[in-house]
């Protein structure tokens, strides 16, 4: 995470990470209050069912010993978050709000207690202004957009490899995948979050021949700038890139058209360029 390290932390690491990540948010106390009450009152073996899970998850991935010693050495510090995902918070929560209200036997109480329940949840959540604000209906089922699926069909009927190596910029690079894992893509996740100014996925050293590579390739297609064109072409030939794909009218095409790329077709919104990186 942003800023979180093991080697400055230690044993607190563990804490300030579910802080950062849970922030506002109430639902792991909601959490522990779920699991004290079956612990106290819970009868039937269903009613404990994520007991067991938790203790384990305390016991290792969540236990700080084992996080400073084993965590720091495989160097996952930085993907650590990943792992308070698999603490069933979330369906836990839920699983006790239907459980608070089937308590009661009367239909008043248990709309009383529904209501009361749902007011709970959303006052102490976060709320996600965000996603209502920018809310959209997928295009398609794939739930990506309909142009990166004719831009994949563009590069296999183009494709001389098995295996086609392309350059999308950042909005279709990290979602191309998704849909077609026969196409692979020569910006790294990692360079393209480190290069936006953000060390939330690790820091890179931006002296080494990858990360020079990465930048060269990224300050074209993703930031516009246009005064390396010898550092771009080396960068194209050296991560044997055979297709770029680019936002129309966003990169210009006499820069890339000099470097040697070839414009096989249009889309909607993007334009697909085919380089031949062993004839350069």
């Amino acid at each position: 995470m942003a800023g979180v390290t093991i080697q400055e932390l230690g044993l607190r690491f563990v804490g300030v990470c579910m802080k950062l990540y849970w922030s506002s948010c109430w639902y792991p106390v909601l959490f522990i209050v779920g699991l004290v009450c079956t612990l106290i009152w819970g009868r039937k073996k269903s009613s404990r069912i994520f007991i067991g899970y938790t203790l384990f998850l305390l016991l290792t991935v969540y236990n700080p010993l084992v996080v400073k010693y084993l965590i720091a050495k495989a160097k996952f510090e930085n993907e650590y978050y990943r792992f308070i995902w698999i603490i069933p918070v979330i369906p836990a929560v839920a699983y006790y709000g239907v459980k608070l209200v089937t308590i009661f036997k009367q239909k008043w109480q248990r709309g009383l207690m529904t209501g009361l329940v749902l007011v709970c949840f959303v006052a102490l959540g976060n709320p996600l202004t965000g996603v209502v604000k920018d809310f959209s209906m997928t295009e398609n089922i794939y739930k990506v957009p309909d142009d990166l699926r004719a831009i994949c069909d563009v590069i296999h009927q183009n494709q001389d490899n098995d295996f086609p190596r392309v350059i999308f910029d950042t909005g279709l690079n990290s979602i191309v995948r998704q849909y077609d894992a026969g196409i692979a893509t020569v910006i790294s996740r990692n360079a393209s979050i480190y290069r936006s100014g953000s060390t939330v996925a690790g820091n890179f050293d931006e002296n080494s021949s990858f990360y020079k590579r990465q930048k060269a390739l990224m300050d074209v297609i993703d930031y516009h700038i246009y005064d390396d064109k010898e550092g771009f072409q080396a960068a194209l030939k050296k991560s044997k890139t055979d297709f770029i794909v680019t936002v129309v009218g966003l990169v210009d095409h006499e820069f890339l058209t000099d470097c040697g790329c070839e414009l096989i077709a249009q889309t909607e919104s993007h334009y697909v360029y085919k380089y031949n990186w062993k004839e350069q």
